[in-house]
């Protein structure tokens, strides 16, 4: 009887586990939200380099940047809205989008210190959406790290090289094992 007793909130346990993180990803995904934000801000800055740096050398060199950059995000809005991607991917192409974002910054200022008379109009919004697109690439990296922190393991990690979905299960699993160890270890010194 004990051990039926026992089932049950094990059982529920692993559910809510198991669905807790596909649940997530189908709907309300920030990550989602946040590509969407970053590409918002690229058709922006693409604009906006069009207004005000037409005339620079570095146009071109900009435009190819803009380019990059929303394409970057739409990759990495496909691999959120899929359950099965990698946060590992995921994260490595932020890791990119935001070398790239920086670069864009520093190729916008190097640009207005030496061919500040070829730019044309106030940039300042210009400065703000880089800063904006910076921000949100930040608060989206955060998300991933946050969301790849992985709980105390109980057991070794298992480790199947080349897909990194096996990870993620592994530590799904790893944090089930851990609950039902700790809520049988409750029961047995509530016993005595």
């Amino acid at each position: 009887m004990k051990t039926k007793t026992m089932l049950l909130p094990v059982a529920t346990a692993m559910a809510v586990i198991m669905t807790a993180g596909t649940a997530e990803a189908r709907h309300e995904n920030p990550l989602v939200e946040l590509a969407h934000e970053i590409e918002d801000i690229a058709v922006e800055l693409r604009t906006e380099f069009r207004i005000h740096y037409r005339h620079t050398r570095a146009y071109r060199h900009m435009m190819d940047d803009i380019s990059q950059v929303l394409a970057e995000a739409a990759h990495i809005d496909r691999l959120a809205h899929d359950n099965h991607s990698s946060l590992r991917h995921i994260k490595a192409d932020l890791e990119d989008l935001d070398a790239l974002a920086h670069h864009l910054h520093e190729l916008v200022d190097a640009t207005e210190r030496r061919e500040g008379h070829r730019v044309d109009g106030d940039t300042r919004h210009v400065h703000e959406e880089l800063a904006a697109l910076n921000r949100t690439i930040h608060q989206m990296e955060d998300v991933v790290s946050h969301i790849m922190v992985p709980p105390r393991r109980v057991h070794p990690p298992v480790h199947r090289h080349g897909d990194s979905r096996h990870d993620d299960t592994a530590r799904i699993i790893g944090g089930a094992l851990r609950l039902i160890l700790e809520l049988t270890d409750d029961r047995r010194h509530c016993r005595h």
